[in-house]
């Protein structure tokens, strides 16, 4: 695929006088000199997001997993790949540090690949049957608590058949991406993304026998929410956050969009694990 409309995302808080942003459009000019190949930049502050995916072959976005939470889900319904640059801490999703620039030529002459990352379409059926489209999750769907620190009930389902009660800090349904985030700080396991399924990882329970579960990715998920109060949150990525009635039913299953990231370093998963997460192998 030739790439000829690029669009860079920038980040106001983490690079605030878009020095890093502004050397990287001058470089991408510099290509398109060397290449002899016409590309034409569009940037975050002149264009809206919507503009850019109207626009654009492929997105550059500048910051941690964060900002590539909220473009890459939305990014891949027009079936534009990204790429990351990492202006965070850890920056797991970023392929490229900020010095490593030069590595984005590669995408200009077709030495890169574009990796598939599944992803999970959420929805809240209300107790009156009302269905509310929730958003897509690239890394996962959490049911917990809001500002007390208090255990909640949740009842999970797969195809309308119960699997199990909980009560716990809360449930969390992780794609491969998103086991390597949030469920596996809660005791979740590390799935290769090649794989595609997901996990339920409860959070803190109070029981001796809950663990992991781990569904196939034609798996139709419903967590219902048991709690009389209102204080029980959806959260997606980290990104979207719905408060949940007692009786509401989040109801989760693979999306028919596939997350599409760009990769010009020859890695792999692991290779990213064990460089990105210390501690790891």
């Amino acid at each position: 695929m030739i790439f000829k409309n690029i669009g860079v995302i920038k980040h106001r808080k983490k690079d605030p006088d878009f020095k890093c942003a502004d050397n990287l459009t001058d470089y991408l000019s510099d290509i398109s000199d060397k290449i002899n190949q016409n590309i034409d930049i569009y940037c975050s502050e002149k264009y809206s997001l919507e503009d850019l995916y109207e626009i654009c072959d492929v997105l550059i976005i500048f910051g941690g997993d964060g900002s590539i939470l909220k473009i890459a889900p939305a990014a891949s319904k027009r079936n534009i790949p990204v790429i990351g640059i990492n202006l965070g801490r850890i920056g797991y999703m970023s392929e490229i540090e900020t010095n490593e620039t030069y590595l984005l030529e590669n995408i200009f002459n077709n030495n890169y690949i574009i990796k598939n990352r599944m992803m999970l379409d959420v929805e809240i059926i209300k107790s009156d049957g009302e269905i509310l489209q929730a958003g897509t999750a690239l890394n996962d769907a959490v049911v917990t608590h809001g500002v007390l620190a208090k255990l909640i009930e949740t009842e999970l389902s797969r195809g309308g058949v119960k699997i199990t009660d909980y009560r716990s800090d809360g449930i969390i349904a992780a794609t491969p991406t998103g086991s390597t985030a949030y469920s596996m700080s809660a005791g979740g396991p590390v799935i290769d993304p090649d794989i595609e399924c997901f996990c339920v990882t409860p959070i803190c329970p109070h029981s001796l026998v809950n663990r992991p579960l781990i569904f196939s990715c034609g798996s139709v998920l419903e967590i219902r929410n048991k709690n009389a109060d209102s204080g029980v949150y959806l959260t997606i990525d980290g990104q979207v956050n719905i408060k949940l009635e007692e009786n509401d039913i989040v109801k989760i299953k693979k999306s028919e969009y596939y997350a599409k990231f760009i990769s010009v370093k020859k890695r792999g998963f692991f290779d990213v694990l064990r460089e990105k997460i210390s501690g790891g192998f």
